[in-house]
């Protein structure tokens, strides 16, 4: 009878767990699952997202707010970009000093700059414009005018 009682408690212990996993799982506007954690990885635990074959793009979900973490090939981490809703944010991640140009804040584009599109979705796009060594990463939402 003690066997059953532990068996009973197990199973409604692993049943209870079914909810949590699948609120795990979160997707973005392409309904490309959003890995819950790894941010600032090397080689994170998630599926590339990257437009271009130059970079590796992972997207993460916590709390409401997705972060999407680009990476060269060598896996060095060159700018995550946060959002919520409207709003984006470029976050002081990784080794690799960079300039970004936000919806909320544009920087100049360096003149005779290459464009790369590293992630596009419904909502937004990455783009990387590059001139030699110097280079900005541009946050871009449709309608928008650069």
């Amino acid at each position: 009878m003690k066997s059953i009682k532990i068996y009973c408690a197990m199973s409604m212990l692993a049943l209870s767990s079914i909810p949590m996993q699948g609120n795990a799982q979160l997707s973005d506007d392409h309904g490309m699952k959003l890995a819950a954690h790894g941010l600032g990885q090397t080689h994170p635990s998630a599926i590339s997202m990257s437009h271009d074959p130059n970079w590796v793009v992972y997207g993460f979900e916590r709390d409401g707010i997705s972060y999407y973490q680009v990476n060269d090939l060598a896996g060095r981490v060159h700018i995550v970009v946060g959002r919520a809703g409207d709003t984006f944010w470029a976050l002081p991640a990784g080794d690799v000093p960079f300039r970004a140009s936000l919806p909320s804040r544009r920087v100049s584009l360096p003149e005779g700059a290459t464009r790369s599109v590293v992630l596009r979705q419904p909502a937004f796009s990455i783009l990387r414009y590059e001139v030699g060594g110097d280079a900005v990463w541009s946050i871009e939402v449709p309608g928008e005018v650069r």
